[in-house]
């Protein structure tokens, strides 16, 4: 007998157990991008009390979602990218960071933090190949304070995902281009889609979770296009998509 799981229940298995137990009682997952031209006023007239958040890296907004009374009260998954092949992960110390929120987010509701390729690895500013693309400023925190090391060593609210996962098998990489992989937003869009269907199928639902997906461009209205992420590929994927799902590109 073949132990081997499907995709679908490897993404599931592949968050949190604090997100995979708010999956299991929400109705919809919202992607929220770190674009500018979202509003906090935007975001109370479009969070509801059964969702379940999707924020990135150095997310914007911090003390609004960790103070407002009704969205504070909402889980959270927070995604770190790993930086290239280093010991770094853009969102966390010490590059710009919001970890001062993060306690205060555990406290108020399920919290998951979701890290790419590899676990925190406490680095140190010394140990940032790149330390000019992210310039020290004197309100930076530059070492994790311990409730959030805490967090990030309890598989309750940590865990690891590869930029390689299964999910993401089908992806066109850049051979040329160094740790050229999925964009955050693409990859976690993936892995919840796939986790979605696990649920459906387990909970034996008519309709799959909704999903919402805030300020996620496709134009070149930013500066973060990256050129090692194949955006064209991903553009022609969010066109069109499946059923249950909402895109909402640009304010």
């Amino acid at each position: 007998m073949s132990n081997k799981i499907s995709k679908e229940e490897a993404a599931f298995a592949s968050l949190p157990f604090n997100i995979q137990n708010a999956l299991e009682q929400k109705n919809r997952i919202v992607f929220i991008a770190n674009n500018p031209s979202i509003s906090t006023t935007q975001l109370e007239q479009l969070l509801q009390p059964d969702d379940v958040l999707v924020l990135f890296n150095h997310f914007i907004h911090a003390d609004f979602f960790a103070n407002h009374p009704l969205i504070s009260k909402l889980p959270k998954l927070l995604f770190f990218r790993q930086i290239g092949d280093s010991k770094l992960h853009f969102g966390l110390p010490p590059r710009s960071n919001n970890v001062a929120v993060m306690k205060r987010m555990a406290k108020a509701a399920p919290l998951g933090i979701l890290l790419s390729n590899q676990p925190y690895q406490f680095p140190s500013p010394s140990e940032d190949p790149n330390p000019d693309d992210d310039p020290i400023t004197s309100d930076r925190i530059l070492i994790v304070p311990p409730v959030v090391q805490e967090l990030l060593q309890n598989d309750r609210h940590h865990s690891v995902l590869s930029e390689r996962h299964p999910v993401v098998a089908d992806y066109p990489y850049f051979g040329d281009i160094h740790s050229s992989a999925p964009s955050s937003g693409f990859l976690l869009y993936r892995l919840l889609l796939a986790a979605r269907e696990h649920l459906q199928l387990v909970q034996k639902s008519d309709l799959p979770l909704r999903l919402l997906m805030i300020g996620f461009n496709d134009n070149d209205k930013t500066a973060h296009f990256w050129h090692g992420h194949n955006w064209s590929f991903e553009r022609r994927e969010m066109s069109a998509p499946p059923q249950e799902v909402e895109v909402i590109r640009q304010y």
